[in-house]
């Protein structure tokens, strides 16, 4: 099983597959895109996925409990709407009053988005095709389980995650602050501060790992740690350059 927001394939899954046993359980945190998540616990992990953001939760609870509905009616809005309605709905689509409606746009924008993002991006629908829509109707993910943590700060949370054999925090691009590169901070994105990050996660007594996308600086946040660098082919490299992802853990050396 895939996550229905994937475009493209992850360059560490097979990886972690390897770092976390079969039968392991997994708490994973800022859930979005659900890549990691999906790979996992569709090969027999258990994975718990976390995050502060409620129009991400939504969305994940509606397409894990209720597949066939959002489906159907992401059709019929996909047939019937136009790409100016579209950027109008980036500002407002968790405004939304209907739950459906709001879990509904937040997938189809994400897939339109070339960030991947609903409230972010520049939108074209043909990245979302019909078998796209149809895919969703039979998603079905048992192992996979969504938590909802009422906070401001989820870094709060992965310190305090109990009954887990390991700590995954799947958090992407490296940026220190999207306002500087005139990005829009919707509901479904996340400020990272990869200096707290680290510090609260060094300081837990967890097995953890912390995959980025490759970037010099976290390199050098992380120069004391074991760092699995992962190619464009899904294959370990020792060279930098020619580095798509990037594995952090405290517990298996590369």
């Amino acid at each position: 099983m895939r996550s229905p927001l994937q475009t493209k394939a992850s360059k560490a899954l097979n990886e972690l597959k390897k770092l976390f046993p079969k039968n392991s359980k997994i708490s994973s945190f800022f859930l979005h895109d659900g890549v990691l998540e999906v790979g996992l616990a569709s090969s027999n992990r258990l994975l718990v996925a976390h995050t502060n953001k409620h129009s991400i939760y939504e969305f994940w609870y509606t397409l894990k409990n209720h597949p066939a509905l959002i489906s159907s009616m992401t059709e019929f809005i996909n047939k019937r709407i136009s790409i100016p309605e579209l950027y109008l709905l980036q500002d407002n689509w968790h405004e939304r009053k209907d739950v459906w409606e709001r879990s509904c746009f937040f997938f189809m924008l994400s897939k339109y988005s070339d960030s991947g993002y609903a409230s972010h991006g520049n939108l074209d629908k043909k990245r979302l095709s019909a078998l796209h829509i149809n895919k969703i109707k039979n998603f079905k993910c048992e192992d996979l389980y969504i938590l909802f943590d009422q906070c401001d700060d989820p870094t709060d949370t992965f310190v305090t995650a109990k009954d887990t054999d390991f700590v995954l925090l799947p958090i992407g691009d490296f940026s220190y602050n999207l306002f500087d590169q005139g990005k829009n901070i919707g509901p479904d994105m996340y400020l990272f501060d990869h200096n707290k990050i680290k510090e609260k996660i060094i300081a837990t007594d967890k097995k953890w790992v912390i995959v980025y996308k490759s970037h010099p600086a976290v390199y050098k946040l992380y120069a004391d740690y074991n760092i699995i660098m992962i190619d464009k082919y899904g294959n370990k490299t020792h060279k930098k350059d020619s580095c798509a992802e990037v594995i952090i853990n405290n517990f298996v050396f590369s």
